[in-house]
């Protein structure tokens, strides 16, 4: 019998509803990525103006250092970054507004159109409190389950911090939700066996929202990427801020030290250590294969020298399986 053969893909077909980026990636992982003999490279263009960078909170500071490092050597390759939540950014890839969308979330719109798709990091989100908070002493100790996480926010309201430790206290637990359409709320409901639509909470826009929200409320309960939660100067986590440590629900194991740390604390995101649950893939898309030598010149150095950089700015480098793919891709 005839063997079959499974190139790689390089477009994502839209059309079909609730289809997940996951998939399109798992697919490439199990059949490979060979390339076929046959097929003829595409000339490139020249990329008229600066390459239109908008979308994703979570990307934004890496593809910002990339720009800043690239740049150094190729000064006259322009470039326009804005951050926003990821989910806003579908109408103006579609009307050629801009060039790539930084894309956190997982979750595709409905579109007839097809996408080119490409990870170039990982990151986890965390689950943060106030360093004010009175019960901090019981959540670093004992953490919180998932369970647990998904009463305060999506069950009825009224949870207490009291309630979550078995004691009568009747502090409320203030949740904040972000209303951005964010990858991180995505990620966060999809580990809780929930939807974003089911998230009850104070809305915020933005990280620096969410942030400042849970810095000046002792009684907050919010969440938000890693990078988020640390000065990547001194690599300490923010002032203000405490990571609630996941209680693992194995019996005779207790919460993990690498909570502590900011370094520990990425090494077991990437070590799978940290509930995979919460960490997902980091994309750039654009509306079809990218046809411009700016475009395709710079995107080749993100998959290559651009990937050194990644574990400095607190995220996790993409495996070199999907890494060479995408180069192949580029290269046809």
């Amino acid at each position: 019998m005839k063997k079959k053969v499974v190139y790689c893909i390089t477009l994502y077909d839209n059309a079909m509803k609730h289809q997940n980026l996951w998939a399109v990636f798992l697919l490439l992982f199990v059949t490979g990525c060979t390339r076929p003999t046959s097929e003829v490279s595409t000339p490139l263009s020249e990329h008229q103006g600066a390459v239109r960078i908008t979308g994703a909170y979570a990307l934004y500071p890496l593809v910002s250092l990339w720009v800043t490092e690239y740049q150094k050597n190729h000064p006259e390759i322009l470039f326009e970054i804005v951050a926003r939540g990821s989910g806003s950014v579908w109408r103006d890839l579609d009307e050629n507004r801009i060039d790539l969308a930084m894309v956190s979330s997982e979750n595709l719109p409905i579109s007839d159109s097809l996408l080119w798709v490409t990870p170039v990091a990982r990151l986890g989100v965390v689950v943060v409190t106030s360093s004010a908070n009175p019960y901090l002493t019981g959540i670093r100790s004992r953490g919180l389950t998932r369970g647990e996480l998904a009463m305060a926010f999506t069950g009825p309201s009224g949870q207490s911090w009291g309630g979550l430790f078995g004691k009568p206290d009747s502090d409320p637990v203030h949740t904040y939700i972000r209303v951005d359409s964010a990858g991180a709320t995505d990620q966060l409901a999809r580990f809780l066996w929930q939807t974003p639509a089911d998230f009850k909470g104070k809305g915020v826009d933005g990280e620096d929202a969410m942030l400042d929200a849970v810095m000046q409320d002792p009684l907050a309960l919010g969440y938000c990427n890693f990078i988020y939660a640390f000065d990547p100067q001194t690599m300490q986590f923010r002032d203000g801020i405490a990571i609630i440590p996941l209680n693992p629900e194995q019996k005779g194991r207790g919460i993990d030290s690498f909570y502590d740390s900011v370094p520990w604390l990425q090494r077991a995101m990437w070590s799978g250590k940290y509930p995979s649950g919460l960490i997902r893939n980091l994309y750039l898309v654009s509306k079809e294969k990218p046809s411009t030598t700016e475009e395709v010149n710079f995107l080749q150095w993100i998959l290559t020298d651009g990937q050194r950089l990644i574990a400095g700015a607190g995220y996790i480098e993409v495996p070199s399986r999907e890494i060479r793919c995408r180069l192949e891709s580029l290269s046809r």
